[in-house]
């Protein structure tokens, strides 16, 4: 019984463990979007401004703080409860709770709060495109792997061919049928055919270590990853460039970050400006001593409460300038925030740009490659009929041959360069 426990249980986590090195596109996504040190570092920023946006907001709250004191006096000290010389020593101590809060600031502190929710929404853009980025990258990665895959398989069949064509002119040859170059020359077709997949092997391989690289997670032999769908992608994208740019300047994250970033450094300078005038501020506190001597400590802080109300105006005279080189420092920054969101939307126009052109280039490159297979195909068809009844010598064969498998692995490579295209296209009007 033990036995067949422990049977089951090994089974049980083989299949497990199985299923853990399947991975699907969603999969992917989700492991590098949990993984990523860029999107968890922009993550990390903005909970840094989250922070400072409340804090922000808690400033124009009026603070409390408390103080007590203890302390022991020898020799001629004043006593705090009646103003008097003691020449005696004794101790004392005293309570106290006082705090303010500012009423005017020329609108600093609200126009921080403003500034710090704009840094706030930048930065929550910033981890939104982060995120987009990682997103892009791995499907691209991931239509790169299934691009490897059918390059292998089209070579797995080219060399498959090969090694019959060899074994029949093998056989040819034995009985004196064929040219012994033409065993010769198939032979070194096949053998150069085994190098090629042996490459493409790499290929894929490493193509899956990158899909790792982007999950940060370690890379395993027996790792499987499900094909994605694309038939749906071959039909042309007919969104031309300005339809695409105006929809990218509304969805598109980096530029809602430059826009809030924009924002920030008005209110920033606002702020600064507002520093500037006089500030107008309110306190309030209560406090009371005791003395060693003079009675029970309940009674002497009952009696020697005091109480403080008042106003304070702070009027910035000369501060070492530090004032009026922060408006400075704050003016230079609303001009960096302006250029950046002017070079953010024009290189999203050239990148979209970019990305509609050779859309259509790669759209265009297919259909072509499309129409070339289908004619070496029939070329192929030809060539192998005259080549096994022995009108074609292994040299016409063989060039024949080569063109169709160019032809095919430039077809699969055309395919998925226009799906890689397509991509890069919807990714900047914000569709995965």
């Amino acid at each position: 019984m033990k036995f067949f426990v422990g049977f089951f249980l090994i089974i049980l986590s083989q299949t497990v463990l199985a299923q853990d090195q399947h991975f699907t596109l969603e999969q992917c996504i989700s492991k590098a979007l949990d993984n990523n040190l860029q999107v968890t570092m922009a993550q990390d920023q903005l909970g840094r401004d989250e922070i400072n946006k409340q804090q922000a907001r808690l400033n124009r709250l009026p603070d409390l703080n408390g103080s007590l004191n203890h302390g022991w006096y020898f020799g001629r000290s004043i006593d705090k409860t009646t103003n008097g010389y003691v020449d005696r020593s004794f101790y004392s101590g005293s309570y106290n709770v006082s705090g303010s809060v500012t009423l005017f600031q020329g609108l600093a502190l609200q126009n921080a709060v403003r500034q710090t929710a704009m840094n706030a929404e930048a930065s929550k853009m910033s981890w939104q495109q982060q995120k987009d980025n990682i997103t892009l990258n791995t499907i691209l990665a991931y239509l790169q792997l299934m691009n490897f895959e059918d390059v292998l398989v089209q070579n797995t069949e080219q060399a498959s061919l090969s090694a019959k064509q060899v074994k029949r002119l093998r056989d040819m040859n034995a009985k004196g049928a064929i040219a012994p170059s033409d065993l010769f020359d198939m032979q070194g077709q096949y053998a150069g055919d085994e190098a090629t997949l042996i490459n493409a092997r790499r290929d894929v391989e490493t193509a899956k270590i990158n899909i790792c690289a982007l999950m940060n997670i370690p890379y395993d032999t027996s790792m499987t990853f499900e094909r994605m769908p694309v038939t749906a992608l071959f039909e042309k994208n007919t969104t031309d460039a300005g339809t695409a740019y105006n929809t990218a300047l509304e969805r598109f994250a980096q530029v809602k970050a430059a826009d809030y970033a924009l924002k920030g450094a008005g209110y920033k300078l606002k702020a600064a400006r507002g520093r500037l005038l006089p500030s107008l501020g309110f306190g309030y506190g209560l406090g009371s001593n005791y003395t060693q001597f003079n009675g029970g400590i309940g009674d002497q802080l009952k009696n020697n409460i005091g109480k403080n109300l008042g106003f304070s105006l702070s009027v910035p005279i000369f501060n070492n300038l530090q004032l009026r080189n922060n408006v400075r420092l704050a003016k230079l920054d609303l001009k960096d925030a302006q250029l950046q969101q002017v070079q953010v939307k024009t290189a999203l126009q050239q990148n979209v740009q970019m990305a509609y052109t050779n859309m259509n280039a790669a759209y265009d490159r297919y259909q072509k490659l499309q129409d070339r297979a289908v004619a070496l195909q029939q070329s192929y068809q030809a060539a192998e009929a005259r080549f096994t009844v022995g009108t074609w010598n292994s040299v016409e064969y063989l060039t024949v041959k080569n063109n169709l498998d160019r032809a095919n692995i430039d077809l699969i490579g055309g395919k998925y360069e226009y799906l890689l295209r397509v991509k890069i296209y919807n990714y900047y009007q914000g569709v995965n």
